[in-house]
Order: C-alpha cells, then sequence, then structure tokens
C-alpha cells in the first residue's frame, strides 16, 4: 500500500470516529417526545453548542500547526497536512 492509500485510509478512519461522537450528540434528540421540546433542543445544539465546538477546533488546529512549526519548515507543513502555506499561516494566526 502506498503513502496516498495509507492517509486516505486514516482519514476516512478519522472521519468515521468523529461521525460516531456526532451521532452519539444528536441522539438525545431524537429521545424527546414534545415537538416543540425537540426543537428547542436542536436549536441549543445548532445555535449555542455547535458555534462553540467551531471555536474550540479552530484552537485544536491552531495549536496543531504551530506545534509542527516549531520543528518544520512552512513546505514541510505543506506537505503533511495538504494546506496552502497561505491557509497554515491562516491557521497558526486563529483565522
Amino acid at each position: 500500500m502506498n503513502t496516498t492509500d495509507d492517509a486516505e485510509r486514516e482519514r476516512a478512519e478519522l472521519r468515521a470516529r468523529m461521525a460516531e461522537h456526532l451521532d452519539a450528540a444528536l441522539a438525545p434528540l431524537a429521545e424527546i417526545a414534545d415537538p416543540v421540546a425537540r426543537e428547542r433542543a436542536a436549536r441549543i445544539l445548532a445555535d449555542d453548542l455547535l458555534p462553540d465546538a467551531v471555536q474550540r477546533v479552530k484552537g485544536v488546529r491552531g495549536e496543531a500547526v504551530r506545534e509542527l512549526r516549531k520543528t518544520l519548515t512552512l513546505a514541510a507543513v505543506k506537505e503533511r497536512t495538504g494546506l496552502s502555506i497561505a491557509r497554515i499561516d491562516q491557521i497558526a494566526k486563529g483565522k
């Protein structure tokens, strides 16, 4: 198997794991019998919790990129992550 195949398999495995966690977060919504309460809970998830999660993910990405930059050149980070140099810089700056 080549490096590309390994990377694609790893990405698919990570995506599946994250999807399982997301499914677990959504599962309680289906258990709410009252449609008004279910809508309200879904709104809280969409309006409050998911935007917070996006900000937290940005922080994780920024930290990871800054960690890579401690020991690698921009070109090496680009090679390993598949991100453009401009995007690496943006992520490192929290954008």
